[in-house]
Order: structure tokens, then C-alpha cells, then sequence
């Protein structure tokens, strides 16, 4: 498996390098959608968009781990594309989801990327925890009224439909619904190479036959489509700091300053060095999350939770030291220093705070019958 993975990341690199180049990223975020759409319908394509969806739907069936191969490329070269949203967390809520007909309606159009599908499963702040959540499902005659806002969701704007996460009487439920129903508005963040958009949902009325998950259901669903997104964004962040790190040292080796090198002067040694140190430690914790995704629920959580606080303490600091490495160059709009921090900026707050992980991985330790029940649904 891992000389086909070994593969997959060779092809995706020589694609991302071909065709996402520094300049072709900055140009793709001046387009309306916010991508390259030439170079989206390229990696769907080759089947990467539908990594994540089951052979029966059209997809590729893969593993996990396999669609973190493509996220840690995409993430080296901060390239914008809508994978994320669609192939990551809209695959994981409809391969779990029991409502085959609407599974068997959007899987397929998101493994051949013709279809956009947005996940908003947080609070207004874009807080996971559903306590946070403003989104209200409301019953009315046999199906449900959802009103609320749902914010910082991953490709929101442009998309075709809405997978949404609301708090009824009785507990958390997730539906889907087309993106004309709700009022989206663009949120203007420091990183333009992710679309976040705010989902407004008035009056919004949803059939059963558009409910994925009900009461004591969705709370398991809606934890593993967290889950997923933590996990996505922080292989995504090992790539960030991975690529950040060779482009720092190389820098520091050629750039000359008095005569020397500025890599010879021990300040900016101790720099790379820590930057090292960061990307290896990511690498493992990101690898420990990986390999327990499919083992028990309460250790997949607690190393998932580990590899999101971890990588995304690390990217802040990795893209911090290199904008610093960098000297003036470093804040200009000509290279891509800023794009990296503003990367790891936006990342680190996606999906959970580094403290509202490390709280969490506090509470599954030390509160394991409790959480326990958080993650089953039987609370």
C-alpha cells in the first residue's frame, strides 16, 4: 500500500507543479470561483475528487489515508481547490448516512466533481461543539423547519448543496438541502486560498426524505465529519510546513548577508532547526491519527484531536520563522511566505481550535465514560 501511495503523491506533484504554480495559484484566486476550474476538472478526473466515495457511487472507495496524500500536495503549495468541502466532508457524512436516495443523488456528481457540496456542522464562530451551534431544527407536520446561522463553512459560496447540522428538541440532525434555499455570504478572512462562507437558513423546511441523520443518529455522524475535517486540515498542514521548511533553508543557504550565508548565523540556524523538529513531530502525529482512524472510536479521537493541536501550533510558528528568515522579502505579495502563514492562520482555527483540541483529548482521557458517550450518541 504504501509504494501505491508512494505513486499517488508523485503523480499529484508532478500535476500541482505543472499546473499550480506560484503565479497560476495567485491567478486562480482572482477568478470568480475561487479555483482553477480547468485544473479541478483535471484532478477529478484522475479520480481524486472521489477518493473518499464508495466504487457503487462512482468513486474510488480509498481509504483515508490515500485522500491525505492528495491533501498534503495540495497543502505544499497552498493550491485553492474545493476537495475539502466536497470530497472530504460531504463523502463522509453521505457514506454515512442511511438515506440512500440522497447518498445515491450527490455521491455520484462529487466523485467527477460536477457537483459542490458544503458541510456546515458548527456555530456562528465556526465553534464545533454543538452547545455553540445557533442553527435550530424545528418540527413541523412531518418534517423539519431550520432556522439559524451556520458559520466559517468550507466552500459555502458556489456550491449546489448544503449539508447542514441544526439542534432539534430532542438533539442534534443533519439535512440536506440546495444551496438556494439558504442565503450564503462570502466572510473575508486573511486567506483568500480558502472560500469560508456564512449560511443563512430562515424558515428553511426540510422533508423527511431530505433528513441524512435524526436524533440520536447525527451526534455520532456529525463527530466523525469533525473528525474527518480536523484530520484533513492538519495532513493538509503537514504539507504547509513541510514545503515551508525546505524553502526557508534553502533560502537561508544562498541569501548572503556580511559576507556569509545568513544560514551560517546561529539565530537563524536554531530557526530551521526548529522548524525541522515541527515538521517531523507533525509528520508523526499526523501518521499516529492516520493509522488509528479506523481502529476504536475513543483512541481515533484522542489522536486525531493530537494531530489538529499539534499541526496547527507548528504551522503558526514553521510560517512565522519564515517570514522572519526571509527578511523584507518575506511580506512582499511576490512571494509566498504570506501565503503560508495566512495558511496556517486560517487552518488553525478550522475545525477546532489547538485549545479546544487539547481540551478535548483532556476530556476522552480523563473522562472516558462520558465522552464516550458523547462520540456513541447513547448520551
Amino acid at each position: 500500500m504504501s509504494g501505491e501511495r508512494d505513486d499517488l503523491r508523485a503523480m499529484v506533484r508532478d500535476l500541482l507543479t505543472d499546473r499550480a504554480g506560484p503565479q497560476q495559484v495567485r491567478t486562480a484566486l482572482d477568478r470568480p470561483e475561487g479555483h482553477d476550474p480547468a485544473l479541478w476538472r483535471t484532478v477529478a478526473e484522475l479520480g481524486l475528487a472521489g477518493l473518499l466515495v464508495p466504487e457503487e457511487y462512482g468513486g474510488a472507495g480509498a481509504e483515508f489515508a490515500d485522500m491525505a496524500v492528495v491533501l498534503h500536495e495540495l497543502g505544499r503549495g497552498v493550491v485553492p481547490l474545493p476537495i475539502l468541502s466536497s470530497g472530504v466532508l460531504a463523502a463522509t457524512v453521505l457514506t454515512g448516512t442511511d438515506n440512500r436516495a440522497v447518498a445515491a443523488e450527490l455521491l455520484p456528481g462529487i466523485a467527477v466533481g460536477e457537483r459542490a457540496v458544503a458541510v456546515a456542522v458548527g456555530g456562528p464562530d465556526g465553534r464545533p461543539s454543538t452547545g455553540t451551534w445557533e442553527v435550530r431544527a424545528t418540527p413541523v407536520g412531518r418534517g423539519t423547519r431550520l432556522d439559524g446561522v451556520s458559520g466559517y463553512v468550507v466552500d459555502a459560496v458556489g456550491s449546489d448543496s448544503l449539508i447542514v447540522g441544526a439542534v432539534g428538541p430532542q438533539g442534534p440532525v443533519l439535512a440536506a438541502i440546495d444551496s438556494a434555499q439558504a442565503r450564503i455570504e462570502h466572510i473575508e478572512t486573511v486567506d483568500r486560498t480558502r472560500r469560508l462562507g456564512r449560511v443563512v437558513l430562515t424558515g428553511v423546511e426540510v422533508g423527511p426524505d431530505r433528513l441524512l441523520a435524526g436524533p440520536g443518529v447525527a451526534g455520532p455522524l456529525i463527530e466523525r465529519v469533525q473528525r474527518a475535517g480536523a484530520l484533513a486540515v492538519a495532513a493538509s498542514g503537514l504539507g504547509l510546513v513541510e514545503r515551508t521548511t525546505e524553502e526557508t533553508a534553502a533560502y537561508a543557504a544562498q541569501r548572503h548577508q556580511f559576507g556569509r550565508a545568513i544560514g551560517s548565523y546561529q539565530a537563524v540556524k536554531h530557526k530551521c532547526a526548529d522548524m525541522a523538529i515541527a515538521v517531523e513531530c507533525s509528520r508523526a502525529a499526523v501518521g499516529a491519527a492516520l493509522d488509528a482512524w479506523n481502529g476504536p472510536l475513543r483512541e481515533a479521537a484522542i489522536a486525531v484531536a493530537t494531530a489538529k493541536a499539534y499541526a496547527g501550533d507548528a504551522a503558526l510558528s514553521v510560517c512565522g520563522d519564515a517570514v522572519q528568515v526571509h527578511g523584507g522579502i518575506g511580506f512582499t505579495w511576490e512571494h509566498d511566505a504570506h501565503l503560508w502563514l495566512k495558511r496556517a492562520t486560517s487552518d488553525a482555527a478550522l475545525f477546532g481550535s489547538s485549545a479546544w483540541h487539547r481540551r478535548r483529548v483532556a476530556d476522552l482521557v480523563l473522562l472516558p465514560a462520558e465522552t464516550e458517550a458523547v462520540l456513541t450518541g447513547r448520551n
